[in-house]
């Protein structure tokens, strides 16, 4: 009997043995996953056949119901465990960057309930990616399975596995040659290191290449005028710079030369023995409870497996393992730390400091400052019930404003946790939106700005939706501006297309360039709030393949929405044609909004670090 259902991997051999299995001259089919570029395959294989079914608001919907029990379920499983490894896993820390278990423990919802709802008449061929492949089988009952063909590659667990080894121990290889050549170097070039004598505050702040390149206080772009507003108070402070991998470590070291607050090298308190104990420590994967409990009565231990076997693999673990050496070094260095502030993300390097800083620096309060936007599907900014008191967490979360304090305290932090500080490192913003306000007015052309985040899927989506929004002849000039850690090179060479010559890619400042749109399109990045606190008018794209990261999710009457393209094409034609009219219109609320969100810099903001 020929399978009312098919379930194909988005492989071209999974398409493929798709349609030799299908004798009939029609199907209905849908694809469930993050790739834009599956999709358009998916498309290309089924367009002379078959029906499109959108399941983007299946998923969003699963992922709506799913995500207070995710966040519970996570959090009992690190409690039974709470051990650091634990804590230091992508599945711990939920991001969805990083782990992706959320995301296929919704497509797996959509996919089991597809079929349990399915009766025809056309077959039904759902494209899913190899991990809900493994999940499925343990999810559907008898009657679902008998109506049910899976099409997938067999797997050989041995020799995965051993594949699973020598990757892990490629990468363990080169983790020790690359933190082993910086601590190499930072003794080369770095004669002295700073000694805290007296009570000390540590800043720990990002070096990037681009806030290395601004001058020497790089901890400004993310710290405003913190560190120097500190100094000034009597509050000796040093500052830790966080290296970023991308870095070129020399050229690094070089630039820090010139910063006027004492430095304090982590490299250069680190050694060897560090460096092998954190690989040492990470060779084995974290512990796991024996029976992986269902999740929504979901059996999900495949895809908690995946998730991670993936972070075995990485060098994630020896990375933080390494911030909770340096916690033990720099205790034993000076007992004269007071306190540690740093960007406050919840990610498995903050939680090894946490974790750390109660056992080697009990008395050194630690200060995290919330600088971003915390949307609802960011799920490391929140907390199960119960967490608050469990996890490796800040003594202090400081907020960027009055907005986020308030989401944060309605969804799992203590209220004494939490304090409303203000946008310290976006005051240069905020005094153009001021100055701006008045004089903003219309670019001579229509021009949209398409503004990419940091996740690959998104911004594919986003790059593609540029390439097809308008036609040259439209008279419509359309600008990407890519997020510094998903360069357009990334972007375009999965694609695997060139863009329209009204289409272009700028490095102009972000800022500069919405002052010079007449719109924005964004999906997950902040620019949504950028634009609106400098007066432009922002269309917000919900992805189909991807989580809802919308910054401005709680304001919805304050952007416009598009889910496909050609909605978006309506709307942002519809905004070309009535932008002074609407700019007038949402001016004041704006204004309102980014006040809520942005708070302003005073004395109590910077007092919220230290009392």
């Amino acid at each position: 009997m020929e399978k009312l259902v098919l379930i194909a991997s988005p492989d071209p051999s999974g398409l493929n043995a798709a349609m030799r299995h299908l004798s009939v001259a029609s199907l209905t089919w849908a694809y469930l996953g993050q790739s834009i570029i599956e999709f358009k395959r998916a498309g290309l294989c089924f367009q002379s056949r078959g029906t499109y079914i959108n399941t983007a608001d299946r998923f969003h919907q699963a992922a709506d119901s799913l995500r207070e029990t995710f966040l519970s379920y996570v959090f009992r499983i690190g409690l039974a465990i709470n051990s650091l490894a634990w804590w230091l896993t992508p599945l711990s820390y939920r991001n969805g960057y990083v782990s992706k278990t959320f995301h296929y423990a919704c497509y797996l919802k959509v996919t089991v309930d597809l079929i349990n709802t399915w009766e025809g008449p056309d077959p039904l061929v759902l494209v899913v990616g190899k991990p809900v492949h493994r999940a499925l089988m343990r999810n559907l009952s008898p009657e679902s399975l008998a109506k049910v063909g899976i099409l997938s590659g067999r797997r050989f667990p041995l020799f995965s596995s051993l594949s699973d080894w020598g990757r892990m121990m490629a990468r363990r290889a080169l983790f020790i040659y690359q933190e082993g050549y910086r601590v190499f170097q930072s003794r080369r070039m770095v004669q002295s290191q700073f000694s805290p004598e007296d009570e000390t505050t540590l800043l720990i702040s990002y070096a990037t290449s681009t806030n290395l390149g601004q001058g020497p206080e790089f901890h400004r772009s993310y710290f405003g005028n913190l560190g120097p507003w500190l100094n000034e108070r009597g509050y000796r402070v040093a500052v830790v710079p966080m290296i970023l991998p991308d870095v070129r470590y020399k050229k690094a070291l070089h630039n820090l030369r010139n910063e006027p607050l004492p430095l304090l090298l982590p490299h250069r308190l680190l050694g060897a023995l560090d460096i092998i104990k954190a690989v040492v420590s990470s060779l084995a994967k974290p512990a796991l409870p024996r029976h992986i409990p269902s999740l929504a009565g979901m059996d999900i231990e495949t895809l908690v497996y995946e998730d991670i076997t993936r972070h075995w693999i990485s060098n994630g673990a020896p990375r933080a393992l390494l911030v909770a050496a340096l916690v033990r070094r720099i205790a034993a260095f000076s007992g004269s730390i007071s306190r540690i502030i740093y960007l406050y993300e919840n990610q498995p390097w903050e939680r090894a400091l946490c974790w750390e800083a109660r056992r080697s620096l009990p008395n050194a309060t630690l200060v995290g400052y919330q600088h971003a936007g915390i949307p609802k599907y960011l799920l490391n900014f929140y907390l199960a019930p119960g967490e608050d008191k469990e996890a490796p967490l800040p003594h202090r979360i400081v907020t960027v404003g009055k907005h986020t304090a308030e989401l944060l305290a309605s969804d799992g932090y203590g209220p004494n946790r939490i304090r409303v500080g203000g946008a310290i490192q976006v005051q240069s913003l905020l005094a153009k939106a001021s100055s701006s306000m008045d004089s903003l007015s219309a670019a001579p052309e229509p021009v949209v700005l398409v503004a990419p985040s940091n996740g690959q899927e998104e911004a594919s989506e986003l790059v593609d939706l540029a390439a097809h929004l308008f036609d040259e002849d439209e008279g419509v000039r359309i600008i990407v501006k890519c997020h510094p850690v998903m360069p357009f090179e990334m972007i375009i060479n999965a694609l695997g297309f060139e863009l329209p010559a009204h289409v272009q890619v700028s490095d102009e400042s972000i800022d500069e360039l919405i002052l010079k749109s007449s719109a924005i399109v964004y999906s997950g990045s902040t620019v949504g709030v950028q634009a609106i606190a400098l007066g432009v008018p922002a269309v917000h794209f919900r992805t189909q393949y991807d989580l809802d990261m919308d910054p401005l999710e709680q304001v919805p009457h304050l952007r416009l929405e598009a889910a496909n393209l050609d909605e978006l094409r309506q709307k942002i034609r519809w905004l070309l044609a009535n932008r002074a009219e609407y700019v007038a219109e949402h001016r004041e609320k704006w204004n309102h909004m980014v006040k809520e969100m942005y708070g302003a810099v005073t004395e109590e903001s910077y007092l919220a670090f230290v009392s």
